[in-house]
């Protein structure tokens, strides 16, 4: 549990600009065959992270808030903020516009047991590698992590 995370990391990370189109990300997505995709600046820098959640999130049916005309005017019984967030995501052209910007990153000299802990604290299913600079090394999925528990259960 102690092996350090650089050692099973996936190196080549399919990374994005936040400037790339949503049909693009797609695109990689499905020629690559990865569920969660970093955004990067120009220094290599994680910005954000695009999932499978957040593309189905974009293409599900938006459901307009139950509201009420009250002399005039619309009296909206549910949270119009919700209802705009979702919109915004609804709408997004380019990654920016749909990227999740808190991303849980982990340093490159961590081992297989921070990754773990990380990912089950913020319920991520991958994790950036990053350096001390935040510039992008690697990533780590779930499936990285069973196969290394996987390789510590053999005989």
């Amino acid at each position: 549990m102690k092996k350090p995370i650089k050692e099973f990391m996936t190196k080549n990370v399919i990374a994005v600009k936040e400037s790339n189109t949503i049909k693009n990300l797609f695109k990689l997505m499905d020629e690559h065959v990865v569920l969660g995709v970093p955004v990067v600046n120009d220094k290599s820098q994680v910005i954000g992270i695009v999932t499978e959640s957040d593309l189905i999130t974009h293409f599900t049916t938006l459901k307009t808030p139950r509201g009420v005309n009250l002399l005039g005017s619309m009296v909206y019984l549910e949270d119009l903020n919700e209802f705009n967030e979702k919109l915004k995501d609804h709408c997004a052209e380019i990654v920016k516009d749909l990227m999740t910007d808190e991303v849980i990153t982990i340093d490159s000299n961590a081992n297989l047991l921070d990754a773990i802990n990380l990912m089950s604290k913020h319920d991520v299913t991958r994790l950036p590698v990053v350096d001390k600079n935040n510039k992008l090394l690697g990533i780590i999925a779930r499936t990285d992590i069973v196969h290394q528990i996987a390789k510590l259960k053999r005989p």
